[in-house]
């Protein structure tokens, strides 16, 4: 599979990696915004948790383009189940080929996704059991996966808009409750947030972040 994808790499570093993956009908420029809010210089920066200055990051674009409208998606709206994990599955072939080089070996690798992307994000964990230290989903969608059982180390850190009508609230009730069984969740929802991100979010990624 080819890829399209904008990266920022510390070549000599042993900095995490991070693995983003946009929403319907964006592109990759989308998770680089979110990942620089979440990098940010606060006043906590110059505490001994702080997270360091600048990421290292690949930001990957979706595989097939929307007609006329722009932007991009993993798989078609309102696609069935199987379709979906099919996508998802090339995908997440494609990045854990990439991910097999010695200049990643000793990084962290994080996930970080929003809808279609963390939907996506979850499913690489679910292929690839051991091989992300964490991913951090962002409203996604999680249709079919109701019986979905996993079995990872993988820290999630999972949120949701408490006005997120895009996202079905069974959906997010299956989302939480299999994250939650894994053992390893971090759960927010935002009240007043619809399907978007808020300043509160990027906080307590920024918290997660530091934790893990």
């Amino acid at each position: 599979m080819r890829m399209q994808m904008t990266s920022q790499i510390d070549a000599g570093g042993n900095d995490p990696i991070f693995l983003m993956f946009h929403g319907y009908g964006n592109d990759e420029s989308e998770m680089v915004r979110i990942l620089d809010a979440v990098y940010a210089p606060t006043r906590a920066d110059a505490a001994p948790s702080a997270i360091a200055a600048v990421p290292s990051y690949i930001s990957f674009r979706a595989t097939y383009a929307r007609p006329y409208m722009g932007g991009n998606y993993w798989y078609p709206d309102g696609c069935g189940v199987d379709e979906r994990q099919r996508e998802c599955a090339a995908v997440g072939d494609a990045v854990a080929s990439l991910l097999d080089a010695s200049a990643f070996a000793h990084r962290r690798k994080i996930l970080i996704g929003f809808s279609q992307g963390g939907y996506l994000s979850y499913r690489l964990v679910k292929a690839h059991p051991t091989l992300f230290d964490a991913a951090i989903l962002l409203s996604p969608s999680f249709m079919g996966e109701e019986q979905a059982a996993l079995d990872s180390p993988t820290r999630f850190f999972l949120a949701y808009g408490a006005q997120d009508r895009t996202i079905p609230m069974p959906d997010q009730q299956t989302a939480h409750q299999v994250l939650e069984r894994a053992g390893h969740l971090t759960y927010r929802e935002y009240s007043g947030m619809a399907h978007a991100i808020c300043d509160e979010e990027i906080a307590d990624i920024r918290d997660f972040l530091r934790a893990i």
